[in-house]
């Protein structure tokens, strides 16, 4: 397991601690176990309850793993759950968006297509193929192995 998984895992465990155990009580005990187990014991991230967790120093995977601990162990009731479904699909939605607007196929082939004709505008001599000459050389070791058949 690489050190930043560790970390995640300290992380994860830190929060959880933060929590208390009211939330602790609700995850299966192996859980608990696997992420004491796993941690990175000489990383102790530290957290305090009177700033919100994504305005601290937490990964991205972090506040994935508390996310979906709370969706499957914390959620009260199925209005919870579809409320949390729904701000994950929100934020799915707005990356999707940022992605197409990053990547867009057709603005890609757009901006290549200008940039073809601002090159071809800036060149004023075209220029030539010119013919690939075998140098005597090449030609002796071609027929040498042509004699043997080698390729």
């Amino acid at each position: 397991m690489n050190i930043k998984t560790k970390e995640i895992y300290s992380e994860v465990y830190q929060v959880l601690n933060l929590l208390g155990n009211e939330y602790i009580d609700k995850l299966p005990i192996s859980l608990i176990n696997m992420l004491r187990q796993k941690r990175e014991v000489n990383y102790n991230p530290q957290y305090t309850d009177d700033i919100p967790l994504n305005e601290q120093n937490i990964k991205k995977e972090t506040m994935a793993i508390i996310v979906l601990l709370y969706l499957n162990y914390w959620c009260e009731d199925e209005n919870e759950i579809s409320e949390v479904k729904h701000i994950l699909k929100n934020n799915e939605d707005k990356y999707q968006l940022e992605l197409r607007k990053k990547y867009n196929p057709d603005n890609i082939f757009k901006n290549h297509k200008q940039e073809h004709k601002q090159v071809n505008n800036n060149i004023v001599d075209e220029t030539a193929m010119i013919p690939y000459k075998k140098s005597i050389f090449m030609k002796i070791i071609n027929k040498i192995k042509s004699i043997f058949h080698i390729r």
